[in-house]
């Protein structure tokens, strides 16, 4: 049996397992079986609760085997330091236990160990199996929460996003609504054109806008424009030059108007781009 006296993890393929058991010849008992396996163990064992906690701050662990019955306390208690511990808390646990009664190992089961043996049915097999059992759902609980996690991460940049692109466009449209508004009342020529000007330019920076955003999800940077709002807003803030389709867009509009109140759109100078904040990729 291979002892560690250095905090380190198990290389690679190697199974780190600690045996907790207040019982000197079950330890050994267990430790023998494990070595009986086709597994490759690195064992440790302790036999009081204090020597499981100072063994968890020493070394890092796949799997820990714990006897239902401890002087002075309950084996299933220890699953909370376990799962709360800082480099630990992935650890697979199994109970091993003398009490016989289907309930004790439901229990086990339900409160989050990931299997259960019964001391008078303990054997290199059934060790193995558990032990190859107990490491696939540590495995697969792994991979259920770091999908979750990414998923709420998904969603946070998302709500952020939307929010961010809200607080920016919907101002936008208002006021192209009440443009809008006063260009059905406009009398003359000038106010008239400076409506439309307005509107051209309003539109433009919405145009570039969106194609900014779609540029930035080519370029896979769109969550760190969502996660930081003030980028959105250097989106929408920068000069940007009038888009000529709007001016095609709106001059069929305004041709049916009467003769006298006739406009020619005015094309607004085209101001240099401030720099990006995101560079579009050549």
């Amino acid at each position: 049996m291979r002892q560690s006296n250095a905090v380190r993890k198990a290389p690679h393929n190697v199974i780190s397992a600690l045996i907790v058991d207040d019982n000197a010849f079950d330890r050994r008992r267990i430790a023998r079986l494990a070595q009986s396996t086709g597994l490759d163990f690195v064992l440790h064992d302790v036999s009081t609760v204090e020597e499981f906690h100072h063994a968890l701050d020493r070394d890092r662990f796949d799997i820990i085997f714990v006897d239902l019955n401890l002087a002075g306390a309950n084996g299933m208690s220890l699953l909370p330091a376990v799962r709360l511990h800082r480099f630990n808390r992935h650890a697979a646990m199994i109970m091993i236990s003398g009490n016989d009664k289907a309930e004790v190992a439901l229990e086990a089961l339900r409160t989050g160990f990931a299997d259960y043996i019964d001391k008078d049915n303990l054997n290199s097999n059934a060790l193995e199996r558990a032990t190859l059992n107990a490491l696939e759902k540590t495995r697969l609980n792994s991979a259920v929460s770091l999908a979750n996690s990414e998923t709420r991460s998904v969603e946070t940049v998302l709500t952020s996003f939307a929010r961010a692109c809200s607080e920016e466009v919907r101002p936008m449209l208002l006021r192209m609504t009440r443009q809008l508004s006063q260009l059905r009342t406009a009398t003359d020529e000038t106010t008239t054109e400076d409506r439309l000007a307005e509107i051209e330019e309003s539109c433009s920076r919405m145009e570039e806008f969106f194609t900014d955003l779609e540029s930035l999800a080519q370029d896979r940077q769109l969550s760190t424009v969502a996660m930081q709002s003030e980028g959105v807003r250097d989106v929408l803030d920068r000069p940007v030059p009038v888009v000529a389709e709007l001016s095609a867009a709106l001059s069929p509009v305004w041709a049916d108007r009467p003769a006298e109140k006739s406009v020619v759109l005015k094309q607004q100078p085209v101001k240099p781009p401030k720099a990006r904040l995101f560079s579009k990729k050549p």
